[in-house]
């Protein structure tokens, strides 16, 4: 605030027993009120005892008080600003019955504490309001501490209040160069009638870390290898490789059969390194075996040793993936056909045709030839390719056999 300069005194002037003084409900600075708004009261009261002598049009040797109404009651809600501008003389000699005037301006915003965690470039740095819109003060202006050693002001969103968006949102892309270390902020508020200006009673120093890379289309299941493994797999794909040091910390969720809608933690993988694939992306393909089923995931990133425990709270802030599947491989069975005795003793020209149906697509089979002499098994014919998805086994004589087949993946008919 500001007054304007009085050239009158309170004695040898054209009064005598001058006095004037404000009541203010906030005088200049920076004041921490309980309630969401804030009641602006200015009262100017004057009181003199006059000497018509000398033209002021008093009541001569009277004491007397003049401006005892209140001159400003305003109320003011979160976010607003009160701006009462004086545009008479300066300075002002002898009185005005009028009331002597004031340069006041006030601005309500809600208190802001420094955010507790880390924050990495791409998060808000302050939550949005609770009533969910995003706000512009006016006079108001957020300040950085930059890299050059002087508090300028942020290049966008300067008058947003509280500071909801990223520091790539204020800074772009080259937010690095901008400043050293952490960010350091603070707001001032300015006035037009007067140069200097308030400022935050703090400085909000907003500690920053690597933010998590963003995952970039669906996660890829793999299939079991085969109907009756647990060798499922996954991968996913994010838009940045991993810094020296950093980890990548994954914690697996499957679905509680009991109660499908829940999701439980499974396990987790901590990589140090991602497979690089086009347009600037990066893979991770998960290491460990998996039963077929439904699952979820999450993921940070950690620089340094260690993983980050599922119990941590950090993961209760975190959104999980799209739910995806991992499922059986098709299971295949084959028939087995004799379509020819051995026709001499000694010719050992019996045949047998093995047919094979279902599986997966792509895959070839082979199968085995045991010869069962009562509890002796010994093998009659190594594994051999089929010739298609049927084959023949042939050159058997008369005896008793037990057959075998697998695919190429090794998966066994059952």
């Amino acid at each position: 605030m500001k007054t304007p300069q009085n050239n009158t005194k309170t004695s040898g002037c054209r009064v005598g027993s001058y006095r004037d003084g404000y009541t203010i409900t906030y005088r200049q600075g920076i004041h921490d009120i309980s309630a969401n708004t804030a009641s602006i009261k200015i009262d100017y009261r004057e009181g003199y005892n006059d000497d018509p002598g000398f033209g002021c049009n008093g009541r001569c040797g009277q004491y007397q008080e003049y401006c005892d109404g209140v001159e400003v009651q305003r109320t003011l809600s979160q976010f607003a600003t009160y701006e009462n501008r004086y545009n008479g003389p300066d300075p002002i000699d002898c009185t005005s019955n009028t009331c002597k005037p004031i340069d006041y301006k006030a601005v309500l915003v809600p208190k802001l504490n420094t955010p507790s965690d880390r924050i990495c470039e791409k998060k808000l740095i302050f939550p949005t309001h609770s009533d969910g819109n995003n706000h512009t003060v006016s006079g108001l202006t957020w300040e950085f501490y930059s890299s050059n050693g002087r508090w300028e002001n942020i290049p966008n969103f300067s008058n947003r209040f509280p500071l909801n968006v990223s520091i790539l949102d204020i800074f772009g892309s080259s937010w690095g160069r901008m400043f050293d270390g952490n960010l350091q902020l603070r707001f001032r508020i300015d006035a037009t009638f007067i140069s200097a200006s308030i400022y935050s009673k703090s400085t909000y120093t907003i500690q920053l870390t690597e933010c998590s890379p963003e995952l970039v289309g669906p996660i890829l299941p793999v299939r079991t290898k085969c109907n009756y493994s647990n060798d499922g797999k996954f991968s996913m794909t994010v838009d940045r490789n991993l810094v020296p040091t950093e980890r990548l910390i994954v914690s697996l969720y499957n679905q509680n059969l009991g109660n499908p809608i829940e999701y439980d933690f499974f396990t987790q993988e901590a990589p140090t390194s991602l497979q690089r694939i086009a347009n600037g992306r990066y893979r991770h393909t998960w290491q460990g075996n998996l039963p077929a089923g439904n699952y979820r995931l999450k993921y940070q990133t950690l620089k340094g040793n260690g993983n980050i425990p599922d119990t941590d709270p950090s993961w209760a802030t975190l959104e999980f993936s799209p739910i995806f599947r991992i499922s059986k491989s098709d299971a295949f069975q084959y028939s087995a056909q004799i379509i020819k005795d051995e026709t001499c003793k000694t010719k050992a020209d019996g045949e047998i045709e093995l047919e094979v149906t279902g599986g997966e697509r792509g895959r070839n089979y082979s199968y085995i030839v045991y010869r069962v002499d009562g509890s002796s098994v010994t093998i009659h014919k190594n594994w051999t390719a089929f010739s298609g998805s049927n084959t023949t086994v042939s050159s058997l004589g008369k005896d008793t056999y037990r057959l075998q087949v697998r695919d190429n993946e090794e998966c066994y008919a059952r």
